[in-house]
């Protein structure tokens, strides 16, 4: 009797993997180095926890994060701001960290959710050395976003993401959420191809336990982790998004390209997480 382990799918994964390339905001980052045992993110400064939104799945005020530096500079090529909440509530603060960054010869990557930006703003970071702009978005469309972030920006964060690729490398960070936003991803990546848009980096959803009720509401969380799922989804964004680099974290990317078909068609991430730990050292700089 013939056993067969592979199928179709199979091959279509190891190809989707295969073409899937990094992004600009994970090069240089310890993750991408499989033989490191305890890998850490780059170095981020943050300015606040406060926020503007209020986003169902996030990690943000969870823990406690004081402003200021995190991680040694001497280690790594580029430095994020920042990793909790929205820095551009304290633009002055921003624009001293850009300076900071980039006096130490680093590269200097913004993270935020859009909705602060302006065309003066981003003249000003171009001005003073950012290197590349973040900005996260999950939807294509005002009513599922407002669901996500509890807030009435998407037309907001949309024009900011076009007038931010006028000025910067700039990628959309989309959070993946399972029977709620697969088919606006899709969408979401077909508008940002029509934008100019360098890259779209697709995340898999964490589920912390204070957030896990809110997402019950809204998704399948059964389906979570799946990386079929996830290479499948890209798959369907790259199609109708040729101009985006459309790809995952790199740190994922890197451990799945070692893996043959039958693995990526079977297995599952871990994306049930307890309150998240910076492992980085704190230097409390005011910026």
């Amino acid at each position: 009797m013939k056993i067969t382990l592979r199928n179709e799918i199979c091959d279509r994964l190891e190809n989707i993997v295969s073409d899937l390339k990094v992004i600009k905001h994970c090069i240089g980052c310890e993750g991408m180095d499989l033989k490191n045992e305890d890998p850490h993110h780059h170095p981020t400064i943050e300015i606040t926890q406060e926020c503007n939104h209020d986003c169902i799945f996030c990690y943000s005020n969870l823990t406690s994060v004081k402003p200021g530096l995190y991680g040694d500079l001497s280690k790594f090529k580029a430095v994020t701001i920042s990793q909790y909440g929205e820095p551009l509530m304290y633009p002055k603060k921003v624009k001293n960290a850009i300076k900071y960054v980039k006096s130490k010869g680093l590269r200097c990557d913004l993270q935020t959710n859009g909705v602060l930006l302006n065309e003066d703003l981003l003249k000003e970071f171009k001005d003073l050395g950012l290197d590349l702009v973040m900005i996260s978005l999950s939807a294509s469309n005002k009513k599922t976003h407002e669901k996500l972030v509890k807030d009435d920006t998407f037309e907001k964060v949309l024009e900011n993401i076009k007038l931010s690729s006028k000025y910067f490398h700039t990628i959309v960070r989309s959070i993946y959420i399972p029977g709620f936003n697969d088919d606006e991803l899709v969408k979401l990546g077909e508008m940002l191809n029509e934008i100019g848009v360098s890259e779209m980096m697709v995340h898999q959803l964490v589920i912390h336990p204070e957030n896990l009720e809110e997402l019950e509401n809204v998704g399948n969380l059964e389906n979570v982790g799946k990386i079929k799922d996830l290479l499948l989804l890209v798959e369907k964004i790259k199609k109708v998004a040729p101009d985006v680099n459309v790809t995952i974290k790199g740190c994922l990317l890197v451990y799945l390209k070692t893996m043959d078909g039958f693995i990526l068609n079977s297995i599952n991430s871990d994306c049930v997480s307890d309150v998240p730990v910076i492992k980085r050292e704190y230097t409390p700089i005011l910026f």
